[in-house]
């Protein structure tokens, strides 16, 4: 047997030997990814895990939870792995929030959630990126966004029996009671709107601004009719609840002889608040 000859063929079973053995390595640790306990993230082991102990997680981890399909927003930032992945196969995590918050919704006290129709989308009321899951909620998304004093209102104030959905938006809806005790001025009497809003601000209820007035009277312009220079309606409607009669005399210093002097040869002259009304229109 030739020595040359006889050293290639053992050295290609060498070789052989040696492919195999790498073959059987090769398809076992294929084997045990496809087996992961992580199921499918598509990373290597060491971008979460030390080579040190397989126990101790890197910090800072090289996985970015961003790219997945669930970006980590708000108190979720600091929520432990395990609050939202309850097995190790991370892959089989839910998206939607009720899989999460379902205990949430259904434990909800001061606002029963399921009693009132909620969404059982979470993201519908609550900012997933706020500071706190209750201080998330933000009133503005809503048919009616809160100004002045009412948001300092606790939710059933306006929301009695636990009703949320369909609650008016009407500003009667809840003031009725004030509008029905107002005596000063007497608002049923007068007839006046039951639109709030045309008189109250959200910010400051008392005092209420006047009713817009300039299209009968400018009471709000002028050196002598200038805003803040009236106190009620009854400084000029002394005959409450009827605002078609009116009073100028009563506020004017005024005294009907001198009055009576200055226009004296004036068509039409009288002196009555009607009459004054008549020839100054606008004040």
């Amino acid at each position: 047997m030739n020595t040359t000859s006889g050293i290639e063929t053992l050295q290609a079973m060498f070789l052989r030997v040696a492919f195999a053995g790498a073959l059987i390595c090769c398809v076992t640790a294929c084997a045990r990814a496809q087996s992961s306990p992580h199921g499918r993230l598509g990373l290597p082991c060491e971008s979460c895990h030390v080579s040190e102990s397989w126990t101790t997680l890197a910090h800072p981890m090289q996985f970015d939870h961003d790219t997945t399909a669930f970006p980590l927003r708000g108190q979720h930032r600091d929520a432990a792995c395990r609050l939202c992945h309850a097995t190790l196969r991370f892959d089989e995590a839910g998206t939607d929030c009720f899989g999460c918050h379902r205990r949430d919704y259904a434990a909800a006290v001061a606002i029963n959630h399921a009693a009132a129709g909620f969404s059982t989308t979470c993201t519908d009321c609550h900012e997933e990126a706020a500071s706190s899951w209750l201080a998330s909620f933000d009133h503005d998304r809503t048919d009616f966004p809160l100004r002045g004093i009412h948001e300092s209102l606790t939710c059933a104030t306006c929301h009695a029996r636990n009703r949320y959905r369909g609650t008016p938006a009407e500003c009667v809806a809840c003031h009725v009671r004030q509008y029905a005790a107002t005596t000063a001025p007497n608002h049923q009497a007068a007839h006046f709107n039951t639109d709030c809003a045309t008189c109250h601000r959200a910010l400051t209820w008392q005092p209420a601004a006047f009713f817009p007035h300039d299209q009968w009277f400018p009471i709000g312009a002028g050196a002598v009719h200038s805003p803040g220079r009236w106190n009620s309606c009854a400084d000029c409607h002394a005959a409450q609840p009827n605002y078609a009669a009116f009073e100028c005399i009563n506020c004017h210093e005024h005294n009907k002889a001198s009055t009576d002097n200055t226009h004296r040869g004036r068509d039409g002259y009288v002196y009555l608040s009607s009459a004054c009304y008549r020839c100054h229109p606008q004040g």
